[in-house]
Order: C-alpha cells, then sequence, then structure tokens
C-alpha cells in the first residue's frame, strides 16, 4: 500500500494463486549505535498507565477513514482503532509484528475446496459504538460496498479474488447481493475466491474487508468522516473542512474480546503539521502538548538527525527501524514512451546526492529495485549502477539522449514533476532538478495538495512526466508489489483511477509475466519470477527506485510503547499511550 512515511502513498493489487504465510524481516534496527525505541512488548509497555490524552502529527489529515476506501498505509493504521477485521497484525516490536491473528474471527480461517472457499466464524460479544452486535450481514455488506463505483480509491481485492456473479455485481446499493459471499448463520461468513489463495486470511487484514451496517452508509462523505466504531474508539464528530480530528474511547469496545488493540489513552488528538523542522524542534524541546506527542509519518527533519540520534537522552525518545518500502519515481510511459529517454533519466539521477539531503545514510539504503530487500522475492540486480556510482552517470545519460533524437523519437528538454505539497519532500525533489539540468532538462515541480495527492496521480490525464510515490507491500511477496504497481489490467480512462500503476503501463509481455507469476504453485519459482520481473521493469525503466527508505520517528517524554510496526512502516497507534496521563494537551505546542 501507498507508503506514507515522510509522504503519503497508496496501494493496490491483483491477487496471487497461492501465497503462504509468510514472515517480513522488520525487526527494529540500532541506526549509529543509537538502540531501538524497545525490544520488546514489554519493555515498550511497561510504563504505560492507562488514561489521557495522546497528541499525534500528521502530513497531512487521512484519505480517508471510511475502511472500504482505506488504501493508504497511515490511513490503514489510524483505522486499527475504529474499524476491525476477520484477522489483524500483531501489535508488537520487530519480526512478531508481521505474525497474523485473529481479530473479529474466532481463528484464522478455514479453508477447503483447494483453498478456492474460506470459512470464518465470527467472535460473540464484539459491539459496534451504538450497542448493537457485529454480525455476518455487515461484514458481507461491508465487502460488497468493495464493487461500488463509488469506493474506486480503495484497494480492489475484493473485486479481483472473489467470484462475481454472473451478471457483473455493482455494490449493494441497488438491493442485489455478491454471491460468493454467504453468512451461514449470524456469526458464520464464507468467502468463495475465483481461483486457489492459500493465505486469504491475509487478505481479510485489510480494511478494506471490514464491517459496515446497512443503512449507517448512506452519506458517503458523511460516513468517510465518521465511520461508525466497532473497534476502541470512535470518532469525534467533524466539519468537512476541519483540520483534525479525535478518537475518544467507544464504550461498548470491551478489551477481553480484543486481543490486539492495547487502547491505553482515553483519547487520541489527531494534528496536522508538515512542517518537519518545527515539529522536529519541538519535540526536542519536549514542552507543554509536545510531551504527550508522537510523529506518525514524518522523519525527524534531516537539519536535527545528527543531534537526535547522537544524543543519548534524545535518543531514547526515537522510534526507528526499516520501513519495508520503497521509495521511488513513477515515469509516466504514456508521455514518455521511448524507452532510452526513461534510461537516461535513471541513469542521471544523483541517489547520493538525494539520500544526503535526506538526512545521509542513516535514513536508508540506495534502492536499485522495487521489490525490498526483506522480501524473499528481492533479486539483486543494478542496470544503472548506483551501487558502483551513486551520483549518476550524465555521460551515458546524454549518449542515450543522443540516441533517441538520432533514431528520431527526440527526449522531452522540459520535465513537469508531481510530489505532495510539502516543504521537506520539495527539499529532496530538489537535487533532481539539478542533476537533470546538468544534462539539459529543465524541471518544473508540481507541488499538488498532500491529501488527494495518490488519487491525482491515478488520473491518466494528470499531465506530469514523473511522480513521486512510495510503495509498502500487503504481504510479505512480490505479488504485493509488482502487480499493484504495474498490471495493465488497472490502467483506466481519462478521469477514472488506474490504481497504483503510477507509470501508467501497460506491457503485454509483463501482463502475460505477471500472469504466469501468480499461477505458479512453487513458492520459491514464484519468488524467482517476481525478481526476473522486477529486473526486467527496470530495465524498460518505469519506475526510478530511489531508496528503501528506515523510520526515525520522534515523541515526547510522557509517551511509551513506540515502536515501527512492519505493516505500516511506522510507529503502531494500537501500542501506543502515557506515562503519566495527568499531563494535558489543551496548552499551546511549542511549535505552535
Amino acid at each position: 500500500m501507498p507508503d506514507l512515511s515522510m509522504s503519503p502513498v497508496r496501494a493496490s493489487t491483483r491477487a496471487t494463486r497461492v501465497r503462504r504465510r509468510l514472515v517480513a524481516a522488520a525487526a527494529a534496527v540500532t541506526l549509529l549505535g543509537v538502540a531501538s525505541a524497545c525490544d520488546s512488548a514489554a519493555d515498550a509497555n511497561d510504563t504505560i498507565t492507562q488514561g489521557g490524552t495522546l497528541r499525534v502529527v500528521l502530513p497531512a489529515l487521512p484519505d480517508h477513514l471510511d475502511p472500504q476506501k482505506i488504501a493508504a498505509a497511515m490511513d490503514a493504521n489510524i483505522s486499527r482503532l475504529i474499524s476491525r477485521t476477520l484477522t489483524t497484525y500483531k501489535a508488537e516490536p520487530g519480526t512478531a509484528s508481521s505474525e497474523l491473528v485473529p481479530d473479529l474471527a474466532t481463528d484464522l480461517g478455514r479453508p477447503s475446496e483447494n483453498n478456492t472457499v474460506w470459512e470464518f466464524k465470527l467472535r460473540e460479544g464484539v459491539k459496534w459504538e451504538d450497542g448493537s452486535p457485529v454480525v455476518c450481514s455487515q461484514l458481507k455488506h461491508g465487502v460488497e460496498r468493495n464493487f461500488a463505483k463509488v469506493f474506486d480509491s480503495g484497494l480492489p481485492y475484493a473485486e479481483l479474488m472473489l467470484a462475481d456473479n454472473a451478471t457483473p455485481y455493482e455494490g449493494p446499493y441497488g438491493g442485489k447481493e455478491l454471491d460468493s459471499v454467504t453468512c451461514e448463520d449470524t456469526k458464520t461468513i464464507k468467502f468463495r475466491l475465483k481461483q486457489p489463495a492459500g493465505d486469504f486470511n491475509y487478505t481479510v487484514a485489510l480494511s478494506i474487508f471490514s464491517p459496515a451496517k446497512p443503512g449507517a452508509d448512506g452519506e458517503k462523505d458523511a460516513y468517510d468522516l465518521r465511520p461508525q466504531s466497532n473497534g476502541p474508539y470512535r470518532v469525534e464528530p467533524r466539519e468537512k473542512d476541519a483540520t483534525g480530528f479525535t478518537l475518544v474511547r467507544n464504550e461498548h469496545w470491551s478489551s477481553s474480546l480484543d486481543s490486539v488493540r492495547k487502547a491505553h489513552p482515553d483519547k487520541i488528538v489527531f494534528v496536522v503539521d508538515a512542517n518537519d523542522p518545527a515539529v522536529t524542534n519541538a519535540l526536542i524541546q519536549d514542552q507543554g502538548a509536545d510531551r504527550n506527542t508522537v510523529m506518525l509519518q514524518n522523519n525527524v527533519a534531516p537539519n536535527f538527525l545528527q543531534q537526535v540520534i547522537n544524543d543519548p537522552k534524545l535518543s531514547q525518545r526515537v522510534a526507528q527501524g526499516p520501513s519495508g518500502s520503497v521509495r521511488y519515481f513513477a515515469i509516466n510511459t504514456e508521455m514518455i514512451k521511448n524507452v532510452d529517454c526513461r534510461k537516461a533519466l535513471a541513469f542521471a539521477f544523483n541517489k547520493r546526492k538525494y539520500r544526503q539531503a535526506m538526512g545521509g545514510s542513516v535514513i536508508g539504503e540506495l534502492a536499485t529495485s522495487m521489490i525490498p530487500p526483506n522480501l524473499a522475492a528481492h533479486a539483486k540486480f543494478d542496470h544503472y549502477r548506483t551501487l558502483t556510482d551513486s551520483d549518476g552517470d550524465e555521460e551515458e545519460a546524454l549518449k542515450l539522449i543522443d540516441k533517441a533524437k538520432k533514431d528520431g523519437s527526440p527526449c522531452p528538454d522540459k520535465l513537469r514533476v508531481a510530489l505532495p505539497d510539502n516543504d521537506t519532500i520539495a527539499r529532496y525533489v530538489k537535487t533532481m532538478v539539478d542533476a537533470y539540468v546538468r544534462i539539459g532538462i529543465k524541471v518544473e515541480l508540481n507541488r499538488l495538495p498532500a491529501k488527494p495527492y495518490w488519487g491525482l496521480i491515478a488520473d491518466i490525464s494528470h499531465g506530469n512526466h514523473l511522480v513521486y510515490a512510495g510503495w509498502i507491500p500487503d504481504w510479505a511477496n512480490g505479488s504485493a508489489v509488482i502487480p499493484p504497481l504495474f498490471d495493465g489490467a488497472l490502467v483506466k480512462p481519462s478521469g477514472e483511477q488506474s490504481g497504483s500503476n503510477y507509470s501508467f503501463l501497460n506491457d503485454p509481455e509483463i501482463n502475460k509475466a505477471l500472469a504466469d507469476a501468480m499461477a505458479e504453485d512453487d513458492l520459491n519459482r514464484q519468488y524467482k519470477l517476481w525478481g526476473e520481473i522486477d529486473s526486467r521493469l527496470s530495465e524498460m525503466a518505469a519506475t526510478i527506485p530511489v531508496l528503501y527508505p528506515n523510520s526515525i520517528r520522534m515523541y515526547g517524554s510522557n509517551v511509551a510503547g513506540a515502536f515501527i510496526h512492519s505493516q505500516f512502516g511506522a510507529p503502531d497507534l494500537a501500542s501506543l499511550g502515557l506515562k503519566d496521563p495527568s499531563i494535558p494537551v489543551d496548552v499551546t505546542s511549542s511549535a505552535s
């Protein structure tokens, strides 16, 4: 899914034929000798006292809270406090955070008929915020909502994996039902899939498989601002143009029926502040409301990074670890059709300077592929010599530009690059501007509004040659990276969303290779196929992978339980709490 660390991002994908339970290597790491914020669940939580108000700083408001519209990692992290799913991930540090556990369901599901049918039994006693029980028909309704056109911003797993009706299903609002999702009784739901999926229980951990009450979701925009909760918190009413929002306790949630969410604070206040240096400085000063504050999606600002990680006291207030994501630029293959021109852009990109602007090597490893190195499907290749010359190769780029001109298909001498409207991101991207000037290409930075950014760049008519993006796999396989980013079936006409295929690549050979990889039963062979496709895509220069970033998030002295969760690449909101709940947040932050 889109990785919102240091910015927003979003996701979609096709189903693999067989995906088995995998554990992503996402343990917290030590950076420049600084230990992780916590080494075990006990260490993370032993100082937390129940109650109080936690303050969470975001770079932008979440795109969505309606679970069927959620695609971004940040939104999913927040949604987990409101909307429960049949399964979910442990709220524990290290590799444990990639382990699946039952949530609304009593177990991890019962597959049958060669993994084409999955049945789940619902837990007794789980209630909505109005006190009514969560029942099977509401789960079915939630799944069916994915088929309605109004939910094209969400992930497409339901449409891609579930068997469709004889007449293509268009959602529940016309009174029709999806035949492949049935309720055996009020507590038993059954899914019939198009093709075998050995780990469909990982798919139902996504927010899009959350329940929704028929009738309560009638006003779609209002429900997006305030979905009904069956988790530990509910959303306080807010205006559409509000700059923040607050979660308060759902009094009908029971900790005895939820083994994952700790729900330590009484209240969680979300505020938007995209000024990373100001937020970092406020957390360093650690006064007033900042004592109860955590940076959720943005890293420590580059100009403060060395100070924070090298100061023994400040470094104790940092959650850090690999994000499990890739930061990249998608090249619009509809606007830059010549492969040599795209290769020239890849060769000329100065990844060393880009990373230096972000804070140096501590911020992550330089990327050569789209599948990150923590996945078994990762293949080692370096077609643009990143690891031997991270400053880029201007000479090779100029040769390719000259070749394209001689071939009668000249490269553009002006590029429009889209990025979220964020000063910190713009500073990183400025290094691209400088690099491309050296090969005779002028770059115009197009700063788009941060909140609708991912929807804007998913429309093929947006008019940008490159777009800033990032990706966190929805599960630990190349099937959660390559198909969502490069499947030609996702490319839609102007005015519609092309999922996360921001390159708008629709190559018949790649499409066939994706289908072949998904049909591969042998998991080790499937890994190899994803790596081979990744290499081919690199040679086509559909994207420029830049970094496998680390997450380095600071928090106030009164915050505890912070660690980087492998599923979100960010602090796990379900685990955070306060040491002293009596410290208020209704005081001015030093960042204000």
